[in-house]
Parts: structure tokens; C-alpha cells; sequence
């Protein structure tokens, strides 16, 4: 089967930093006439080249491996590239770098400290109870600032919804975390556990791979996979300066 058959592709990135050698890359296809997923190939783990500057055939090609395959991924016309790290700081943080601190007031929550999380991150905590890792407090500006590097050299790929409010081929933040049934290391809820590769177990990097190319397609197709629930998008009224964190909705 070519990619030319399919109406939509999701790439999903489990980013593992800069001298990472766990990166991880699904790639997932939908056809619209017969409402199928195709699995085009979940990559191995693998660190990324120190020769050249990494770009979207880089990303592929651990899980292609087909010059010709891999060509026909790029140009598909509705692409999503999902990435599980943050894609944006917050914007307290970039005027505490430009010397105009906010505040230095100690908040009496972690996740009210506008140094360290974003307003999608707060929203999350509020609606799910969850809080994500902070790029600045935690170890992911390691991940965060690799994935933000990269984006001009992801072809066309346009980051939503920071740059571009919506997109054909777009790059995404993603969260698969709030796609499991518990924690980091539980597998995914029953309904998307049960469209993942065989060959993908749970608590490993090309799981998160697998999960991120699932929301990276229903994007890409514009929310008409019918086996997948539907991506979340930023509440009205909420800024989108510091970008959001799609995620499939829960029951």
C-alpha cells in the first residue's frame, strides 16, 4: 500500500533531548473511503545525527526506512507531526529573560508559578487533576528546546495553534499521558490500545510514539477519524502565546 492511498498521516515524536538515544517515531495513516488505519512503521530507538542538522526526513527515516516510502509520507497534503514536549515557555519566563520580572512573590501552589507553567498547563491541572512537567523547573527544556530548534527545518510544517491557528500540515504539541488509564506507565484507555501496533508495549518511548501519531492524525484529518475521540482544542479566550496541549478528549 503507498502512501498516495491515504487521506491523512499522523508522525508522532517521543522527544528524548538533545544527546537522547531513546528518540522515538510512529507514523500512522487514515483512509477516508474505507475509514482504516494503516501503520507505516514505528521506528526503533535511535539518537539523532551530530553531522547534520536534523529535519522531518531525519525524524522519519528510523521508522520508514524506504527512501521511497519516506517521500511520499512528506509530501502527503493533510500531515501532522505531534510532539510530546512542550512547544512554548511560559510567557512570564521570556520577560524575566528580557528583565522584566513579573513577580518574585512565592505562590502557595507549584502550579500557580507563572515562571514554570503555562495557561494550558493550569488548565489541564484543573480539568484532569494532572500537572504537567514544567520545561523550566523540570528536565523537559532539554526536550523542549530540541523540538523548538528543529521547527524550521520541518519543511512546511506550520506550528499550531502558536503561529498559525489551524493548519494542513501542521506540528503539533501533544500529551500522550492523558491518553492512559492512570499514570505514565499504564497503557492506553481499551478503545486506543486496541489500534496500536502489536508490536508496541506500554511504558516504553515508542508507545508514546504510537499515541502521539494517533492525535497527530485525527488532526491531520480534521477530526474525522471515526475510531478515535475527539483532539481538544484551546477553550475560547484563552491566549495562544504560549501554545496549547492537544489531547484526546476523556470520558
Amino acid at each position: 500500500m503507498t502512501t498516495g492511498q491515504m487521506s491523512a498521516i499522523g508522525i508522532g515524536w517521543d522527544v528524548r533531548g538533545w544527546q537522547g538515544s531513546a528518540q522515538a517515531v510512529a507514523v500512522v495513516g487514515w483512509q477516508a473511503d474505507s475509514s482504516s488505519l494503516h501503520w507505516l512503521g514505528v521506528s526503533p530507538l535511535f539518537r539523532l545525527s551530530s553531522r547534520i542538522a536534523p529535519d522531518l526526513a531525519a525524524l522519519l527515516r528510523p521508522a520508514l526506512q524506504d527512501e521511497a516510502l519516506l517521500a511520499q509520507v512528506e509530501a502527503c497534503p493533510q500531515l501532522a507531526l505531534g510532539i510530546d514536549a512542550p512547544l512554548a515557555f511560559p510567557r512570564a519566563l521570556r520577560d524575566l529573560l528580557n528583565g522584566q520580572p513579573l513577580s518574585c512573590a512565592v505562590p502557595e501552589r507549584e502550579i500557580d508559578n507563572p515562571y514554570a507553567y503555562r495557561d494550558c498547563d493550569r488548565w489541564i491541572h484543573q480539568q484532569y487533576g494532572k500537572k504537567p512537567l514544567s520545561a523550566t523547573f523540570d528536565r523537559l527544556g532539554n526536550n523542549a528546546t530540541l523540538a523548538l530548534s528543529m521547527l524550521p527545518n520541518l519543511s512546511d510544517l506550520q506550528l499550531v495553534p502558536t503561529v498559525l491557528p489551524q493548519a494542513r500540515r501542521a506540528v503539533l504539541e501533544v500529551y500522550p499521558a492523558l491518553a492512559k488509564v492512570a499514570g505514565k506507565a499504564s497503557p492506553a484507555r481499551p478503545e486506543l490500545a486496541a489500534l496500536l501496533p502489536a508490536d508496541v508495549v506500554p511504558d516504553t518511548d515508542r508507545y508514546d510514539a504510537a499515541l502521539c501519531a494517533l492525535m497527530a492524525l485525527q488532526y491531520a484529518a480534521g477530526g474525522r477519524v471515526a475510531q478515535l475521540p475527539a483532539l481538544l482544542t484551546p477553550p475560547a479566550g484563552m491566549a495562544l502565546d504560549e501554545g496549547w496541549v492537544y489531547h484526546f478528549a476523556r470520558p
